[in-house]
């Protein structure tokens, strides 16, 4: 009986096909997985982007609106008006010079003080400078700066201000209301005089000018100063040398004594003051 032939097969050849296509078949999900993935996060990103703009969109309109709103509102117009640190100054008369109305609005004159701070510098020389504040939802505040104040000066009606920038304020006070601790002009009648006299003593040491009581215009020649101290003397100079001279006072001071008149004009001495000069330059 003759023999059967026998094939070998083998199995892993056979399902090598079914094996490799199924294979790609799972390569194929996990590919449109991750797609399907990317797409669905891509979409909730667009999804929230467009929210956000939309949102911001919104909003910036809401503000715009309500801004309008009460820029066209009576609570955009000045309804008063406060004045601070200009204590000798009327601040029903500042607030005239200064141009402000009732219909103008508050935010106007916050972005642009420019023409408000000049108004109000060209009608009150001791003004340095104004700023501009909204307090209250429709006040305005106007925070004013003045120049410092050097001296006083006697007139008709009062005491005036002398400013460090060489100016006279512009309204007289009373003797209670100034600083008593600072010098008085007196006798002063002459313009270019006061203005030499003032120049020089604000150009002098602050430890000097804190010992002088008043300054007299009563002098006899133009170049001429007279100052009254504190202690009871007076010293006499010459506006083109006194400055230099000045270093020589405490010395001759101390020799000179009390109530003493301390020549500075031509070289320096110091001889004791007359009853007529004492009466004369108020000293008791």
């Amino acid at each position: 009986m003759p023999k059967k032939r026998v094939t070998k097969i083998d199995p892993r050849k056979e399902l090598s096909p079914y094996l490799n296509h199924q294979e790609n078949q799972n390569r194929n999900h996990k590919k449109k997985s991750k797609v399907s993935a990317s797409l669905s996060k891509l979409k909730s990103y667009r999804r929230k982007s467009l929210f956000k703009n939309l949102g911001i969109i919104v909003g910036t309109s809401l503000i715009a609106v309500l801004i309008l709103g009460y820029y066209v509102s009576p609570l955009a117009n000045v309804n008063n008006v406060q004045v601070v640190g200009a204590d000798d100054l009327s601040s029903k008369k500042v607030v005239s010079s200064s141009g402000i109305k009732a219909s103008d609005k508050l935010i106007d004159y916050r972005l642009n003080s420019k023409k408000l701070n000049s108004n109000l510098k060209k009608k009150y020389p001791e003004i340095q400078h104004v700023s501009v504040e909204i307090s209250h939802i429709n006040r305005l505040v106007l925070n004013v700066k003045e120049y410092p104040t050097i001296a006083y000066i006697k007139v008709k009606d009062g005491y005036r201000k002398l400013l460090s920038n060489g100016k006279i304020c512009s309204n007289a006070l009373a003797w209670s209301k100034i600083d008593q601790s600072k010098p008085l002009f007196i006798g002063y009648s002459k313009k270019t005089s006061l203005t030499d006299d003032l120049e020089l003593f604000n150009s002098l040491p602050a430890s000097f000018r804190n010992q002088v009581k008043l300054l007299s215009g009563s002098a006899i020649r133009k170049s001429q100063i007279i100052l009254v101290m504190k202690d009871g003397n007076v010293v006499i100079g010459d506006i083109s040398t006194f400055k230099q001279k000045i270093k020589y006072y405490n010395a001759i001071k101390k020799k000179a004594g009390k109530n003493s008149l301390i020549d500075l004009e031509v070289g320096a001495f110091s001889r004791p003051l007359t009853k007529s000069e004492m009466k004369a330059y108020g000293i008791s």
